[in-house]
């Protein structure tokens, strides 16, 4: 858009024109929206030395803001005029509008309109302004000081000065906002400050938050004199578009830290340039509640250097070298709750040195204290003894090296009596033993495992901490739950074993557990649930169950679906985060994609698919090999057949009287010799119990029967008839009409009978 859309309607209340193309805004643009109560017309003309993504230069003249532009706004509550390359600010913009609350000019030229500006002097409603990045572009003022006009803000309650760039912060740079009674946020980052008076303050009764993180600071404001000069050598500069996590970031670290959001002042130094901490740094600021002192190099707290803070309660040092060498480190901070000492590995990595935890005892308020990711491991204190303490953050440590030391660290935990939290995540914990738990306070109600290397866990131990309400185990490596199961005694509440290899889960396991309230089973290998791992009365109670991102097999009549829903109420994501893992047209996808009570049996659907097979297989193979090799197959089948015991055939064939007639030409005599002296003996005499009884002319022709009657007698009372064959040219009468025989009981009773020798 180069120009304020014609036509919308006069009643809006929120136009947003922001990052358009348009350079130039007169009181007709915006005359008829007497009702508007928000404007943004920033990004229309950009500041590109500072842009993070592709920028089109302003044209040179531009932009045009006419003096009465937002005369007829009245009603108007926010103005935002951000990345606008404006140079300098006219009175006259701001004139009629009292009911200004929030003004955003941040990312502009404003650097000298800071120091000079009357623009502000009517804007006596306004709670939030902000400058940030009115930097002149590679230059870094020796000192800032804000125009008269700003102490007319009379309600202003949060001021950004980000990126301004000046490097001394004194009681002249905010003097004009002394008198604000409202005034409740000064954010003052990324302003290459090194030297600050942090005594300033103290004329601020009602600060809240003082943030002065990602600067120089060094020290306090020495007396030697700024000379206004200016210094070209941070040119080129621009914030970080990613910032690194505060420690307020940390995972987990919400549980273990008290919130400075509800404190009254707080102020941020982290991030800046201090290696060491003096007294003075903060006279006047007695009544500091919390303070951040993070990304510092700060080693040396020796008991002295916070004497001045009587008021503090929180104090964040994570991200330093500290060396925790004296035994009265902190003692100056009798009213200190929270503690974070945090990612301070550096001293605690040096071979030989030790390490002293004793000043731990001597605060008697702290309530919150964080030793986390320090990779403590040996040379401490023994033993941590306080009567305050309820929550230690002990996370990324090397605990499994202390407890194999022997007893050495096995009571390191014990002295504190009234320690409700304790986080031993990624502590490279291989095991936690009986002896273990039973080293740890009684007084605990949650503990935290998770990210070891736990592939096993005695779930009776639990017992020893009677109060244990909430146990996290996630991230772990225990493939199955079935060691035992929850005791009875135990109160816990909450258990979360997400994260690790869980396959299966015994009956019962949580059945004993009737104070189980949250379960938290995602992210394991789970193919099923079983209504019996609960019992009725814990599955009943239960407020949250987790079964998400589990290969569940979702195959017909699964029962977990029915009891899924009869607790669908506890169960997070059940239509849209529990899904199928098997079998495959169903894996990614979620357990209500079809209804897995009425799907046809998958084990029935594969066994009537394989039988259709086998029947169109045999269906197209039979004829085709019966077409293609039936005689082979037939000759094949029978010859086969020959060789199967046949009893059947045997008691079919002892009804006849001979297993074979022998034909034969009785006139050649080496023929008749060889049937009756050398065929008969082998096949009668020579075979005992396999003999065969033939059938010969000579010897079992009736007598006076004709031959014709004889000879269908033979060959119909005969298994076989067997021809005995001369090599010559004449064949025999008898041997033709016993073949003719043959032929006749082969059409007859379809068996072939005929042996030819």
């Amino acid at each position: 858009l180069t120009a304020v859309p014609r036509g919308l309607p006069p009643g809006l209340h929120t136009l947003l024109l922001s990052y358009n193309r348009i350079v130039s805004l007169g009181p007709a643009d915006l005359a008829n929206f007497t009702a508007l109560r928000v404007l943004d017309v920033g990004g229309n003309c950009r500041r590109c030395d500072h842009a993070r993504n592709p920028c089109v230069e302003c044209p040179p003249g531009f932009p045009k803001l006419h003096p009465d532009t937002f005369s007829n706004l009245s009603r108007l509550e926010g103005l935002v005029l951000s990345d606008s390359s404006l140079y300098s600010l006219d009175d006259r913009w701001f004139r009629g509008l009292d009911n200004l609350s929030t003004l955003d000019l941040s990312e502009n030229f404003l650097y000298e309109s800071i120091t000079n500006t009357t623009a502000f002097r009517g804007l006596g409603r306004l709670r939030k302004l902000n400058l940030s990045f009115n930097y002149h572009k590679g230059v870094s003022y020796a000192h800032l000081r804000l125009a008269r006009s700003f102490g007319g803000l009379r309600a202003l309650e949060h001021l950004d000065m980000t990126g301004i760039f000046f490097r001394e912060l004194s009681e002249y740079t905010l003097r004009p906002l002394a008198g604000l009674p409202a005034l409740q946020s000064l954010r003052l980052q990324m302003n290459f400050i090194s030297r600050a008076q942090l005594s300033v303050f103290q004329a601020f009764p009602g600060l809240r938050l003082v943030d002065l993180s990602n600067n120089r600071i060094s020290g306090t404001l020495g007396l030697k004199a700024s000379t206004g000069e200016a210094d070209a050598g941070e040119a080129g500069w621009r914030p970080p578009g990613n910032p690194a996590p505060g420690p307020g970031d940390t995972p987990g670290s919400e549980d273990f830290k008290l919130s400075c959001k509800n404190l009254t002042f707080t102020l941020d130094l982290s991030r800046n340039n201090l290696v060491t901490i003096e007294p003075e740094m903060f006279a006047g600021l007695s009544r500091l509640q919390c303070l951040r002192l993070s990304y510092n190099s700060i080693s040396q707290v020796n008991g002295s250097q916070f004497t001045l803070l009587t008021s503090l309660q929180v104090l964040d040092l994570s991200y330093n070298k500290l060396d925790l060498y004296h035994g009265r480190s902190f003692t100056e901070l009798p009213r200190l709750r929270a503690l974070d000492l945090s990612y301070n590995s550096q001293p605690f990595s040096m071979q030989g040195m030790g390490h002293n935890l004793s000043f731990v005892a001597q605060l008697p308020g702290l309530r919150y204290l964080s030793l986390a990711h320090n990779a403590i491991h040996s040379r401490v204190s023994p033993e941590l003894c306080s009567t305050s303490l309820l929550a230690l953050d002990f996370s990324g440590n090397a605990l499994h090296r202390m407890w194999n030391e022997g007893d050495l660290y096995l009571h390191f935990f014990q002295g504190l009596s009234q320690l409700v939290s304790l986080d031993l995540s990624r502590n490279h914990l291989h095991a936690v033993l009986p002896h273990n738990l039973g080293c740890l306070p009684r007084s605990l109600q949650r503990l935290r495992l998770q990210d070891n290397y736990l592939a096993f866990f005695n779930w009776s131990s639990l017992t020893l901490l009677p109060r244990l309400e909430s146990l996290d185990l996630a991230g772990n490596q225990l493939k199955a739950l079935t060691n035992g199961s929850l005791p009875a005694e135990t109160r816990l509440r909450r258990l979360d074993v997400s994260r690790n290899r869980i396959s299966f889960v015994a009956l019962g396991f949580f059945a004993l557990a009737t104070g189980l309230r949250e379960l938290n089973l995602s992210h394991n290998a789970l193919r099923t649930l079983d209504p019996s791992w609960f019992g009725s009365q814990v599955a009943a109670a239960l407020t949250s169950l987790d079964v998400s991102a589990n290969p569940l097999h979702c195959a017909c009549g699964a029962a977990f679906v029915d009891f899924l829903l009869q607790v669908q109420a506890a169960v997070p994501g059940l239509a849209s985060q529990v899904k199928c893992g098997s079998p495959g047209q169903l894996q990614g996808r979620s357990i209500f994609a079809q209804d897995l009570r009425l799907c046809l049996d998958e084990a029935l659907s594969w066994d009537c698919f394989g039988l259709s097979l086998l029947v169109v297989a045999l269906g197209v193979a039979v004829p085709l090999l019966q077409h293609l090799c039936g005689w082979d197959l037939w000759y094949c089948f029978y010859l086969g057949l020959a060789w199967l015991p046949r009893r059947g055939h045997r008691r079919g064939a002892d009804a006849l009287s001979y297993d074979a007639f022998v034909v034969f030409d009785k006139t050649h005599a080496a023929v008749a010799d060889w049937v009756y002296n050398e065929l008969r003996v082998r096949l009668e005499e020579r075979r005992g119990r396999r003999a065969l009884r033939l059938c010969l002319e000579d010897r079992d022709w009736l007598p006076g029967k004709t031959l014709f009657e004889n000879l269908w007698a033979s060959v119909y009372s005969s298994r076989k008839t067997l021809f005995v064959l001369a090599h010559t040219d004449h064949v025999s009468g008898l041997l033709r009409a016993s073949f003719l025989l043959a032929q006749q009981r082969l059409l007859e009773d379809r068996k072939d009978v005929v042996v030819l020798v």
